[in-house]
């Protein structure tokens, strides 16, 4: 039988429980890299539903936008033809005389 020194078997005593915990640590790690994976996934379908929430909800706030847009052009045109009636009245009367 080959002789062994007392450092030689507590050196291999060492790399075996070594290599166990870093294949605990290993399996660990997967574990939790899986979870992670799956909590980023229902994490993108949460933004997602919210992005269709408030696509849901912006739709009509634009369109009360677009209205509100609308019908201040048309008070401002409203507001240029009349006021182009009065200049074109107050010529009308100074080319007649």
């Amino acid at each position: 039988m080959l002789p062994v020194d007392s450092t030689q078997i507590v050196l291999l005593a060492v790399i075996i429980v070594l290599t166990v915990f870093l294949v605990v640590i290993g399996f660990q790690v997967y574990f939790v890299l899986k979870d992670l994976r799956r909590t980023l996934f229902r994490l993108n379908r949460l933004f997602d539903d919210a992005d269709d929430l408030v696509g849901q909800v912006k739709k009509p706030i634009e369109s009360a936008g677009n209205l509100f847009t609308a019908m201040a052009a048309g008070v401002g045109i409203a507001h240029l033809l009349k006021k182009g009636s009065k200049d074109t009245k107050g010529t009308e009367g100074t080319k007649g005389k």
